[in-house]
């Protein structure tokens, strides 16, 4: 019984974190690069957003739908304390909220008028114009996104006494760990063609299905489910958070005219 929990607490049904496809190294790249001088921590955020096209400027146009450019937070709320409801809001250099459910991201973008990401269109977002495996190219790169992390934050925080209970998984210390959840903007090569950030690792990202899905693996893994784009957790129901899960929003272009 410890196993499957320990398995789910970790976003996915496998036992060995293996290496992504077209990795050049069996090895895992702990190395988390530290770039927090290329993040633009004076842009706006949605609450101070200058709409210049049909989407804001923290969101990206894409076809016919608005994306959130970054991992969502929710205004005025701690990113590492399990929230129960609250406004979304958007922006590069800010720490993402995790520890949020399925149910409480919808209602978060929805206060903010838009939306849970559709699996569509979060994948077209992901692969972008041209189709591709990870948000930056068909090649795995271990160096472009915070995918990486070597020790599970819950055995470094809880050691030989973790029982992956869930307030353990939810322990607002996990995600304050070093080298654990970066601000969004952070990993500057983790970037799709149309501009959007962290849709590989960083945070599970939960999208609108009704029985629980997030997609795009977290820090610690995003390969065990899937390579890049295709990676999709559908284990948990939509009430479920942890410290690995976070969100972005959709709209209509039309609903964000001002």
């Amino acid at each position: 019984m410890i196993l499957v929990v320990l398995l789910l607490g970790c976003g996915g049904e496998g036992e060995v974190r293996t290496p992504p496809p077209n990795s050049e190294d069996p090895a895992v790249d702990t190395d988390i690069e530290d770039t927090d001088s290329e993040i633009d921590t004076d842009s706006d955020s949605d609450s101070d957003v200058v709409q210049t096209g049909p989407c804001p400027a923290n969101m990206a146009e894409i076809e016919d739908f608005c994306i959130d450019r970054y991992e969502a937070w929710l205004d005025g709320q701690s990113p590492f304390e399990v929230p129960t409801d609250g406004v979304a809001v958007t922006g590069p250099g800010e720490i993402p909220q995790g520890y949020i459910s399925g149910d409480v991201a919808a209602a978060a973008c929805d206060a903010a008028e838009k939306r849970l990401c559709t699996l569509n269109e979060w994948m077209r977002a992901c692969q972008g114009p041209g189709g591709t495996t990870y948000p930056y190219g068909d090649v795995y790169d271990a160096n472009a996104c915070n995918d990486t992390r070597s020790q599970h934050p819950i055995i470094e925080l809880f050691g030989a006494g973790a029982d992956w209970s869930p307030g353990q998984m939810n322990d607002p210390q996990l995600n304050q760990l070093p080298d654990s959840l970066a601000a969004g903007g952070a990993n500057p090569d983790c970037v799709t063609a149309e501009g959007v950030f962290d849709m590989h690792g960083n945070l599970h990202e939960w999208i609108d299905e009704p029985n629980g899905t997030f997609k795009g693996g977290f820090y610690m893994d995003a390969v065990i489910n899937g390579p890049g784009c295709t990676y999709a957790t559908t284990a948990h129901t939509t009430p479920y958070h942890d410290y690995s899960t976070g969100f972005r929003c959709c709209s209509d272009p039309a609903s964000q005219a001002r």
